[in-house]
């Protein structure tokens, strides 16, 4: 998949805080009709995590923050599908 087709099939599903881990915020959405379930981790370092404002409650979506970040999404098998990694 290219990430032009992954930003416009996914690009707007709601995401949703799951976790944090090493300088990581991570979000997922809920498994789609599909077995799709798209994973998004924001920051990576001590300054981009301190420039970060999260809200736990409130969902975020590919099209809005996914540019330049860690972006993934896997099939209900748990195969990648796609993956944006900046590494």
């Amino acid at each position: 998949m290219e990430d032009e087709e992954a930003f416009e099939k996914y690009g707007d599903t709601p995401l949703y805080f799951s976790h944090y881990y090493n300088f990581l915020f991570v979000f997922k959405s809920a498994v789609l009709d599909n077995g799709d379930q798209i994973f998004l981790q924001l920051g990576g370092n001590m300054e981009k995590v301190s420039a970060l404002v999260v809200d736990a409650q409130e969902p975020i979506t590919l099209n809005e923050n996914g540019d330049n970040e860690i972006a993934f999404i896997k099939n209900k098998e748990k195969k990648v599908l796609w993956k944006q990694d900046l590494e």
